[in-house]
């Protein structure tokens, strides 16, 4: 009976390495289905990358409201010599003042949410070209209040935006809306609403923009102070492997 029992133990014992190496098999099987799942699943949105340049020859209009003698709201010094030639003549921030758009050949749906913030003196970003329908969060984010408005939109008038808090503003008429500060002459943004934009972006510090675009052919151009700004690019085909520009987009000088 012993030896019975000892015998059966020994077959248990000798049959469990075959299970785990069974149920390890089927596991392995099952990630590598999975990767294939995955690899065959839907791909990843197309999109176009490029570069601005001439952005240093722009010159935000609040710079050139502030250098004015009368104006009586800066003191303008001469620049030490320490400091190199390309950081002595003002010009736009590409981060913030220069938006990239990518335009379509019809009406586009409304853009996500976005929160722009209102803060040292500024608003960044300070302009946007949007579709009809979309929305921006203004945010206050210095420890003051700000009281913003929309030039000619009375339905925007002048509201207290305490500390922290935040005020909503939807795009509706097309064409450029203006949003400034009675307290802080400094403080605006130009907003561009358009129907075809179907998607923007704010280039980084080294002129760098990407976006997000469906197949399709494209004009791309580049706005400052809520105007085309430089040559814009015509008849871009963006394909379902994306698109990289070889040429900069260049956004100094006139729109043509």
């Amino acid at each position: 009976m012993l030896d019975s029992c000892r015998l059966a133990k020994r077959r248990s014992c000798a049959c469990r390495p075959t299970r785990s190496l069974f149920a390890v098999g089927a596991l392995f099987a099952l990630v590598l289905a999975s990767g294939t799942l995955l690899a065959g699943g839907p791909s990843s949105p197309s999109g176009v990358k490029g570069k601005v340049s001439g952005w240093e020859k722009l010159l935000p209009q609040v710079y050139a409201e502030v250098a004015k003698p009368d104006s009586h709201r800066f003191t303008w010094r001469e620049p030490s010599p320490t400091v190199k030639q390309d950081f002595r003549k003002l010009s736009a921030n590409v981060t913030r003042d220069v938006c990239v758009v990518a335009f379509g050949e019809g009406d586009a749906p409304a853009h996500e949410p976005k929160v722009v913030k209102v803060t040292g003196g500024r608003i960044t970003p300070s302009t946007i070209v949007l579709s009809p329908g979309s929305r921006l969060s203004f945010k206050n984010t210095d420890p003051f209040p700000h009281q913003l408005y929309e030039e000619k939109n009375p339905a925007w008038a002048v509201n207290p935006t305490a500390p922290g808090s935040t005020r909503e503003w939807a795009a509706g008429a097309p064409g450029l809306h203006v949003i400034r500060d009675m307290l802080f002459p400094s403080v605006v943004m130009y907003i561009f609403v358009d129907a075809k934009a179907v998607e923007f972006d704010f280039p980084d510090r080294e002129g760098t923009f990407e976006m997000n675009l469906p197949p399709g052919t494209y004009t791309l151009k580049a706005f400052f102070e809520g105007r085309p700004t430089g040559k814009p690019m015509d008849q871009v085909k963006v394909e379902a492997k994306g698109l990289e520009l070889k040429e900069p987009l260049a956004v100094g000088g006139d729109s043509k």
